[in-house]
Formats: C-alpha cells, sequence, structure tokens
C-alpha cells in the first residue's frame, strides 16, 4: 500500500502563476515586483462566451472559469509538475492491486451553507459522478469509468473503489469537471436544478452573489475560508472582495476595456490583439490546456469520404500546421507534434505523423481514384470531395485556422465549406449530428483537457458506456487505450500511450491543428492570477494593486 502525507509548509513551486507570461509582458505583474498582496477590491473579467448550463460536469470555457473558484476536489494537480497535493483530503493511501483508494478529509472545512465536510458527503457526490442518477436525469460521467462505489470508512474517511486498475484514477480525482465536491442541497436536485449557478453550494473561497442570466456572473469572497491546496501563495481568505464576469463577444472590446480599467482580466485574446495589450502596459499570458490538442476529429458515422481511411490520410498531410501557427496564431498556440498538448504526462511524439506534404495528399488521392475536376476540386464516381464544417464558437481563432485550412486543402483538390453559426445554433447541430439525414457532421472540431494521457481513452475508446466521438470501434485502439491505463510503471507508460498515438494518426483519426492553449490579457494592476492544471482560472492568490 502507498500512503501519502501532508508536507509541511508550502511548496517552492505551486500554482503557475503570471511568470509564465506570454510575449512582451511586464515582469512587474509578477506579485515580489508589485510587492506585498493588497486585500479587497473588485475584479472584472471579459469572456467571449456565453455562460450555459452550469452542471458540474460542463466543460464549456466561460463556465468552468468561474466554478473552479466554487467547488473544490480532494487533491490538487500542480500544473507545473504534474505532482497531486493535499486539499480537501490531507492525505490518502493506495491499495497493491490499485483497486482502492483511501482518503483522510480534512477537518474543519465547511460548504457555503455552514454544512461540514464530511465522508457521507463526498460518497455522494462520487456515486452521483460514477453511478449516475436516473430519477434525477443525470447520466454517469464519461470520465468515471469502472466505478464500482464509495465507501464512507468513517466521518473523515472515505474509500473509493474501482474494478479495474487505473493509472489516471488520481488525476480524475483532481479534475475540475469530474471531481468538484459539492453539498447535499445540490445533489438532492434535479438536472434542471443543478444546471442552476445559484444553486451550487462548494467549500471554495467565493461564493455566488448574483446571475445575470446567460451574460453575468457576480462572485463574492467567503470570509471564513482557510484550507487552500498546498502550492498555494497564502492561506486564509481570498484577498479579492468580489469578482464580477460579464460576456463581451467583441476581441476589440475586452481589449479596450483593459486599456480603459473597464475590466482587469480579459480571456481569449486574438493572436492580433497580443502586441495591443503588452504595449499598453498590460500582460498577456498563455497557459498549455493540458490534454488533447485541438484538433478535427473525423466522425466516421457520416456518410462521407472520410470513412476511406487513404482520404483521412491525404487530409493529414495536406495540413500546413507551421503556415497556421506564422500565418493567423501566434507563438502562445505550439506547432502540434501529438496528439496530446506539450506537458501533459506521458504524451508521445508523433511529429512524422504530422508533417506537411502536398505532394503525399496528391498522391494518396490520385491513388485512391479521386481525379482533378475543371474546377480544380476532385471528383469520383461522379461526387466531388467536399465537406461542411461549422466554426466553433468556443475557440477565439477558430475561423481563422478553418479559413487557412480551406485554402490549404483546397490545393490538394479538397473543398471545405465553412459555415458560421451562433453559439446556440452550433450545439444544437453538434448535438443532433448522429440524427443529421444529410451526414453533414464529419469533422467536430475541439479538444477534452485533463493533465494525463488517459484523456485520449475518454475521448476516443468505443468499448465505453458513453460511446466516442468517431462512433464506429476500432478494438485494436480500444485494447492500447486499455492497456495504457493498466500500465504503473512511467517508462512502460510512456510507450504505451506511444503506442495509442501510432494507432490514431496511422488511422488518422483526428488532424490536430494546434495545441490548445488559453490567451488571458491582464491589465497592469492584476497580480497573482494563476489557473489549475487545465488552464482554468484560479483566483484565489489574484490581487490588485491601488
Amino acid at each position: 500500500m502507498t500512503t501519502f502525507h501532508i508536507r509541511k509548509g508550502l511548496a517552492a513551486v505551486g500554482l503557475v502563476a503570471v511568470l509564465a507570461a506570454c510575449g512582451s509582458g511586464s515582469a512587474g505583474s509578477t506579485a515580489g515586483a508589485a510587492g506585498e498582496p493588497v486585500d479587497g477590491g473588485t475584479l472584472t473579467f471579459y469572456d467571449p462566451i456565453q455562460y450555459t448550463a452550469w452542471v458540474p460536469t460542463n466543460s464549456i470555457w466561460s463556465n468552468s472559469n468561474i466554478t473552479g473558484n466554487l467547488a473544490e476536489r480532494l487533491i490538487w494537480q500542480d500544473p507545473k509538475t504534474g505532482d497531486f497535493k493535499p486539499w480537501l483530503a490531507t492525505a490518502w493511501e493506495i491499495s497493491a492491486d490499485h483497486l482502492a483508494y483511501t482518503f483522510h478529509l480534512r477537518a474543519g472545512v465547511t460548504f457555503s451553507n455552514g454544512d461540514p465536510l464530511d465522508a457521507e458527503t463526498v460518497k455522494a457526490n462520487f456515486d452521483q459522478h460514477g453511478l449516475g442518477d436516473k430519477a434525477l436525469g443525470i447520466a454517469p460521467d464519461s470520465f468515471w469509468t469502472d466505478y464500482a462505489g464509495t465507501d464512507a470508512v468513517d466521518a473523515s474517511t472515505v474509500r473509493v473503489r474501482i474494478s479495474k486498475p487505473n493509472a489516471a484514477f488520481l488525476q480524475i480525482l483532481s479534475n475540475y469537471r469530474a471531481s468538484s465536491i459539492l453539498g447535499k442541497p445540490f445533489l438532492k436536485l434535479d438536472l434542471t436544478g443543478q444546471g442552476k449557478l445559484e444553486n451550487w453550494v462548494g467549500t471554495g473561497p467565493f461564493v455566488v452573489d448574483s446571475v445575470d442570466g446567460t451574460t453575468g456572473v457576480t462572485l463574492k469572497r467567503r470570509d471564513d475560508y482557510n484550507w487552500a491546496p498546498e502550492g498555494s501563495a497564502h492561506q486564509g481568505k481570498a484577498y479579492l472582495d468580489k469578482v464580477v464576469y460579464k460576456t463581451v463577444p467583441e476581441a476589440g472590446t475586452r481589449v479596450g476595456a483593459l486599456q480603459s480599467g473597464e475590466a482587469q482580466i480579459a480571456r481569449n485574446i486574438a493572436p492580433y490583439d497580443e502586441q495591443t495589450v503588452t504595449s499598453g502596459g498590460g500582460t498577456v499570458l498563455g497557459f498549455p490546456v493540458q490534454g488533447e490538442t485541438n484538433s478535427l476529429k473525423i466522425q466516421l458515422d457520416a456518410d462521407a469520404p472520410t470513412r476511406d481511411p487513404q482520404v483521412r490520410l491525404a487530409l493529414q498531410a495536406a495540413t500546413d500546421r507551421t503556415e497556421i501557427n506564422k500565418t493567423v496564431l501566434s507563438p502562445s498556440y505550439p506547432i502540434p507534434t501529438s496528439a496530446l498538448v506539450k506537458g501533459t504526462p506521458f504524451r508521445g511524439d508523433s511529429s512524422p505523423y504530422l508533417k506537411f506534404d502536398l505532394e503525399k495528399a496528391t498522391a494518396l488521392l490520385d491513388a485512391d481514384g479521386w481525379a482533378p475536376g475543371p474546377d480544380g476540386i476532385r471528383v469520383k464516381a461522379g461526387k466531388k470531395l467536399h465537406f461542411d464544417i461549422w466554426v466553433a464558437p468556443y475557440y477565439q481563432v477558430s475561423q481563422a485556422v478553418l479559413e487557412l485550412l480551406q485554402s490549404q486543402w483546397k490545393k490538394a483538390g479538397v473543398d471545405l465549406q465553412i459555415h458560421t453559426v451562433s453559439q446556440t445554433e452550433y450545439a444544437a447541430k453538434e448535438g443532433a449530428h448522429g440524427a443529421d439525414a444529410n451526414n453533414e457532421w464529419t469533422f467536430s472540431q475541439g479538444q477534452t483537457s485533463t493533465a494525463d494521457a488517459n484523456v485520449l481513452r475518454v475521448s476516443l475508446a468505443g468499448d465505453r458506456y458513453h460511446g466516442n466521438n468517431a462512433l464506429t470501434p476500432d478494438t485494436t485502439l480500444d485494447q492500447l487505450l486499455n492497456a495504457q491505463a493498466q500500465t504503473f510503471d512511467p517508462a512502460q507508460r510512456k510507450a504505451a500511450v506511444q503506442k495509442v498515438e501510432d494507432r490514431i494518426f496511422g488511422q488518422a483519426y483526428e488532424i490536430p491543428l494546434y495545441d490548445e492553449t488559453q490567451v488571458f490579457g491582464l491589465a497592469p494592476s492584476v497580480h497573482g492570477f494563476a489557473t489549475e492544471s487545465t488552464a482554468r482560472s484560479w483566483l484565489y492568490d489574484t490581487w490588485l494593486s491601488r
């Protein structure tokens, strides 16, 4: 049995903070250069995306930049080192067979309604994640595979059981959308009730003050908070009195607000605006989103030419990621060389599969019977090599990236038609694609973020109860995904993940576009800003200079 105990004092290396600045942001934005932290003040945070259903498993960026400041997990994953550190649990033991995880809860922790944190509450949370609750309309969480149950050993001890070893299980228990602990009143609500932010009852340093439809949220500080994760810059209550979040879709408006002082933080700074922010005295911070790269996942249920692996491989070869980075992105967005973002534990190297090679792309299509038509677009059996794609509204750079991709693929004789719709329309289209009689939804742009290579299993495995993105199981891929999850030796696991990547790219199941990155703009008054391991903001240590 392996035992982990809380360390004395705070770790020297903690949260990823402003020292991770990109571009020409001033070093004066660090807490050390600015002096002692200042207590109080209201921070205004502009986000481009509307807020949607507030269920704990909703990973939409706008929501999850807020909810991580309301609800907490048993353990914290250091985003810089990948190490797991105590939080709501002070210590834990793992059984020799890796099927039981025993956690000892921190004393004195309370929820925002005053209820104490206890083992029964943790059990109720994990049961709802792992098993779902049909009566409440809550489905099992796709991260919680092979969950067998949780035992409340005593008031301050829980034992979590799984039916198969999972090398990523500790990471799941640290994940913002898979393991946040919420109070019993919240857990009794049905899916609709859990989708209302004002119903959240968490242990975090902030609580909900008000909600303004889908475009605004205000949080206020919890003055009795005193259980920040190990590695935090301080203990006790947060520095900020309030945080005001507003939906502001226009990129220029968000940047202008930083410069005028109307806002102190803006998320999703566009590449072309980064220099504007820094030249005005602000700081631009790019945080890698550990997990999958931002890619086009190919939907194999669509009645489209991409069912043919030769077509998929040709599209992969026709994609010039270096041109994408240099033309429409910035150094904040690394060029992908893997299915996983740089820094994700056990990440493989798939750069040989991801080289731009237009000659290879055209040769593959020629050999597959796709001949150039009069307009340059290839044709086979009377059908054009044509695809439709919808701009994902959740990603600031999506439109520009797809427009460049359109021109790249056209050189290979592929017609890519881009459609732009509202966030609501996009969500409806995405949700209905399986029943789409026209089978138009060939590509799904996006990524799943969690700081472990097992995110590929969550996203792609076909033997899972939640299905997979491709909707056509690949038994070889399933076996490889399961094998890496049950490999605990670090070197052997890295090799197992490489085999997974070899299968993904050997079959060209997805086409990476860029390493997913969250780019924040900070006004000169902001200090101590940080994120957790998947680049969701953690405002506990953040403060404003006067």
